[in-house]
């Protein structure tokens, strides 16, 4: 069998060395982009083939990636005025705001407005618990302080009826500021709110576990589209907010963050039942879960998905602005300010590289050594600003810094705001 391969080797050798020579094929190119082969004296070939004259062009270089910073504040909750009046009917919230304003600074800063605001117009009726109304000018001073997206689905949203939430969404739109939580028909309810921030489309979606029992206060045809409503101490609902999670995803969001207004008040830790809620919504696609309710802060964490990817759970931030002191905790005056960082990648798509926490006071200034009854004091590696004098006040940032060092774990304390 060598012996008759052997020939026919060589024989391919010879063809192979022929057509591999410079003298025995020398294209030539004609101008109108074709060429023929001349193979030698006798013979020509004159087929014509397409000669390639444009360069193939270089990839474009991918795009850098979108780097965008998510805030996150707790509860507004005005137990009356807190002192803010300053003329008939006039009220002023930015004095509170000296201090936190430098640190509200995202592309995209979301805070839990948990009053109706301004239902009777003119400042009328303002209301403390257990059914609050809120002075408009909150709106203004969150504003202020940087703030630029309300979450408006809690236990408080019925506390003035269908009418209070009617006001209050008219309000949310004369001031200039978004809300997510609220409405008045189903073709509002059911248009996914996505926010463009930068190029990346963050869809919102919030939820709420109660309403104080106040159904009756809204129309029975428009009840079931006011509020997003959700058990959080059984897993029933998990499948139809994933479902939620899926359309809004359908509809352009690239990042999705959850809010659940939930759990038990006046406790440091989420229960298991939350716990197993908020990791199935990861799961199923949230990137942030924004938890809020219990009035004190709660921990962080990162959850992983089966493909390595994380999504990160806030199960409660605290108050923001909400002087319960009366109560006999502590904690319900501390609070957190989280930023998520957030990346969008052509390649690897979302991804969350970073979270921090800065915990907050929210202190009573009796005195008005600040220029205002209370401030929200930022507590930078246990430090509020140089211009509180008061030991008093200073000994307050030291202890919210501790409380909520302790609960969310130094990992997440943001040491240079």
């Amino acid at each position: 069998m060598r012996k008759l391969l052997m020939p026919f080797l060589l024989l391919a050798a010879v063809f192979a060395l022929a057509a591999c020579s410079s003298d025995s094929y020398e294209p030539v190119f004609v101008q109108d982009g074709t060429y023929t082969a001349d193979l030698d004296d006798n013979y020509q070939n004159t087929t014509e083939y397409e000669y390639i004259t444009e360069p193939v062009p270089e990839p474009e270089p991918a795009p850098d990636p979108i780097n965008i910073r998510i805030q996150f504040a707790g509860d507004i909750l005005l137990h009356g005025g807190l002192g803010a009046q300053v003329g008939d009917g006039t009220f002023n919230y930015r004095p509170f705001m000296w201090a936190i304003q430098p640190h509200i600074n995202g592309d995209l800063n979301l805070v839990n407005m948990e009053t109706p605001v301004d239902v009777f117009g003119d400042n009328r009726g303002i209301a403390t618990w257990p059914r609050f109304n809120a002075p408009f000018e909150i709106l203004d001073g969150l504003i202020y302080a940087g703030f630029n997206h309300l979450i408006t689905a809690n236990n408080h949203s019925f506390d003035k009826g269908f009418e209070g939430l009617k006001a209050s969404l008219a309000n949310f739109e004369r001031a200039g500021i978004a809300q997510t939580g609220m409405y008045t028909n189903e073709d509002d309810f059911n248009t996914p709110t996505i926010v463009d921030v930068n190029g990346i489309q963050v869809g919102i979606i919030a939820y709420t576990d109660s309403v104080n029992g106040l159904e009756s206060l809204v129309p029975a045809d428009v009840r079931p589209f006011a509020v997003r409503r959700f058990r959080s101490h059984i897993m029933d609902d998990v499948p139809y907010m994933a479902e939620d999670i899926a359309r809004i995803r359908g509809a352009g969001a690239d990042v999705v963050i959850i809010s659940l207004h939930w759990g038990a008040e006046y406790v440091d830790a989420p229960n298991p039942m939350q716990m197993e809620i908020a990791r199935a919504l990861v799961d199923a696609g949230a990137d942030i879960i924004m938890g809020h309710h219990s009035h004190t802060p709660q921990p962080l964490e990162w959850h992983y998905r089966a493909d390595g990817s994380r999504g990160l759970i806030i199960y409660s931030l605290g108050n923001f602005l909400s002087d319960q002191i009366a109560l006999g905790i502590p904690a319900t005056q501390y609070g957190m300010l989280v930023t998520a960082y957030v990346a969008m990648c052509h390649i690897y798509g979302i991804s969350i590289p970073n979270a921090t926490v800065l915990p907050t006071a929210f202190v009573r200034d009796a005195g008005r050594t600040l220029g205002a009854p209370y401030s929200i004091l930022p507590a930078i590696n246990g430090e509020v600003p140089e211009a509180v004098a008061s030991e008093n006040l200073r000994a307050w940032g030291r202890r919210a810094y501790a409380h909520v060092t302790r609960i969310v774990g130094e990992e997440f304390i943001d040491t240079a705001p």
